[in-house]
């Protein structure tokens, strides 16, 4: 309770003492010392197709600040209020720019995947895509009760480190490459291992676009269960081998966008573990009036795969599913901006080609309707 009210309490500082800020040009680009705050939160409602079980939920609840701390350093600190009913901080981190050139060291999103980073305010599906829920989940194993517990873990977007990233003025390439600890968000965590992820960009940002990705390292440190010659059981510490490709192809118009992305990963835990997700997704904003009660209306589509995906089932059993799942709506949107205020009304259906021990218990890979109030600022 203290620490929510003191990082709340350095929030609201920050955005007083905002109110007074100068401004300097700085090749070209005027700079404003003023933090801009920023924030989202996502409210929405849930129903089965099955059965008919129904949630309210609040999906996230964030705030930033982020701003210039001088002429080529700029810094950004986002917290979510709401992430499984924790508070956590999610960026903080300093950057040094200088033409094409950005140096980031803190705790960041890694850049692998555009879907993966994607938050509140870039989403427009209520529901994240297969690769973007599952692709960076990984299990640990425990001995309770005289038997195996599984527990799954996520090493998420973030991660405590340093990323690199350079775009070339002569042509619309943009690289990066970074290292992290490789313990999780909020963890610094002393170790021997490190991280590498890497990715290149091909194509400016509208228009079309394509980038490959690569990511190389372990998982923070867990436990799994042996069993030893008497078969007796035990857990033992150990770090997982992770290794993730992907490879993204988009093509942004002023008033649409389609893109796709394919990713895999490799988990080294009692043999090799593959996992395969991939989608194509997009919309079309359609303009109303300005004396209209919407300014936009976007119909959506996504079409995403899962291929031998993990999950802890609602027995604490480790289960698995392939599907594939399509996914319409429509977005009304309250600002001429894609998500700022939006209403938005989606459908799920899924096909399974391998369906779980518990899917008439578990909402999980069930049909569903999801209607949605996603506020940004």
């Amino acid at each position: 309770m203290l620490r929510r009210t003191a990082i709340t309490c350095v929030v609201l500082c920050m955005a007083a003492l905002g109110r007074g800020h100068a401004q300097e040009t700085h090749e070209e680009v005027t700079i404003s010392y003023r933090p801009e705050i920023f924030g989202a939160v996502k409210a929405k409602f849930e129903t089965s197709l099955y059965d008919g079980s129904h949630r309210f939920n609040v999906r996230n609840s964030r705030m930033g600040v982020r701003g210039f701390a001088s002429p080529n350093f700029k810094y950004a600190i986002q917290i979510d209020f709401s992430n499984e009913g924790k508070l956590s901080v999610l960026d903080s981190y300093v950057t040094y720019f200088s033409g094409g050139l950005e140096v980031t060291i803190g705790q960041q999103q890694y850049r692998f995947s555009t879907d993966l980073d994607r938050g509140p305010n870039s989403t427009i599906f209520s529901n994240r895509s297969f690769l973007s829920k599952y692709l960076t989940t990984y299990y640990t194993s425990t001995v309770s009760g005289g038997g195996i517990g599984h527990t799954a873990s996520s090493i998420g977007s973030r991660d405590l480190g340093a990323l690199l990233r350079y775009r070339f003025r002569e042509a619309p390439v943009r690289f990066s490459v970074g290292a992290f600890n490789g313990s999780g968000t909020n963890n610094p965590e002393w170790d021997d291992n490190i991280n590498i992820v890497g990715k290149i960009e091909l194509g400016p940002e509208d228009g079309l676009h394509g980038a490959l990705a690569h990511y190389n390292g372990h998982t923070p440190a867990g436990s799994k269960a042996v069993i030893a010659d008497d078969n007796t059981l035990s857990s033992v510490e150990f770090n997982q081998r992770i290794r993730m490709w992907g490879a993204e192809l988009s093509y942004t118009a002023e008033d649409w966008t389609i893109e796709t992305e394919y990713a895999q990963r490799r988990l080294q835990m009692d043999g090799l573990r593959l996992l395969q997700a991939g989608h194509i997704q997009g919309f079309y904003q359609i303009r109303t009036r300005e004396s209209s009660v919407f300014r936009y209306i976007a119909p959506l589509g996504r079409w995403d795969i899962g291929d031998k995906i993990e999950f802890i089932d609602m027995d604490g059993l480790l289960d698995h599913f392939s599907a594939h799942r399509a996914t319409v709506g429509v977005n009304f949107g309250f600002t001429g901006k894609i998500i700022g205020t939006e209403l938005r009304i989606q459908f799920e259906k899924y096909f399974l080609t391998h369906t779980p021990r518990d899917f008439s218990r578990n909402p999980l890979l069930q049909d569903k309707i999801t209607i949605e109030v996603v506020a940004s600022f």
